[in-house]
């Protein structure tokens, strides 16, 4: 699949090298032009016409989600975010299945960025992750999240997952609303976006959402038994911290 790409990025060098690396290690992606700010993106994108964005955040004058203001929910192409380290964007990425590259660029997870760029525009997904990362960077919390199943994406309320459970390499997503989502991520990244969001790991194979825990059971080891009446053992290293966070969250 041939991709037509655009580099936005206000560092001469940075562009340079982005464009070596795409030519020499991803196939069929064809970098059409770069630009050094949105102004000079918008006007290239006007004419060119990518289908891929590769988008730095931070610049001078405007940011690159100033890029995505101006297209509103009408957004013509894909974007691979560039940035150095920023917590906070990181974070929205993640609720919303963004792709990014943290600089310097590695060469593996950008060919893995493009192939994901690649699969989500031969099925016609859609740009919907895009339109709710710029909804996700307008508030001070994130309360909805992208799930990445093999149709494209699912958004749910937080407060609707029950639990994640591991399925080796994959995670199973229990709604309240009875389905299950099967998700091509570790439960280690759920833990990890998720851990400062009242979900709490119980077992190497359970990441719990506290809010919708029905009662705890005692035993040797404990269960948890969650609001769809399903019963999740607790380890014994992680008993005594759980009862610690739901004495604290029943006070």
């Amino acid at each position: 699949m041939n991709l037509k790409a655009l580099i936005v990025d206000d560092e001469a060098k940075s562009r340079t090298l982005l464009k070596r690396l795409c030519e020499e290690y991803c196939e069929g992606l064809m970098i059409i032009d770069a630009a050094a700010s949105v102004k000079e993106a918008i006007d290239k994108i006007e004419t060119g016409q990518p289908e891929l964005i590769f988008l730095d955040i931070q610049m001078p004058l405007q940011s690159g989600f100033d890029l995505l203001e101006h297209y509103g929910e009408n957004i013509p192409f894909e974007i691979i975010f560039t940035t150095a380290y920023d917590q906070y964007a990181i974070k929205a990425f993640h609720y919303a299945a963004a792709d990014y590259l943290l600089k310097p660029i590695n060469v593996d997870e950008l060919t893995e960025a493009v192939d994901r760029v690649k699969a989500r525009i031969a099925k016609t997904t859609g740009n919907q992750h895009l339109v709710e990362l710029k909804r996700q960077l307008g508030k001070k919390e994130f309360n909805k999240i992208a799930l990445t199943t093999t149709e494209g994406f699912t958004f749910v309320e937080l407060s609707e997952i029950i639990r994640c459970e591991a399925e080796g390499n994959y995670t199973s997503i229990h709604l309240k609303d009875g389905q299950t989502h099967l998700i091509t991520k570790t439960l280690k990244h759920y833990e990890e976006i998720l851990s400062d969001r009242n979900f709490f790991r119980i077992h190497k194979s359970h990441l719990i959402n506290l809010d919708n825990v029905r009662r705890f059971v005692k035993g040797r080891q404990g269960q948890v038994e969650m609001v769809d009446g399903k019963k999740v053992e607790v380890s014994t290293r992680k008993k005594e911290s759980l009862l610690l966070r739901l004495d604290g969250y029943n006070r």
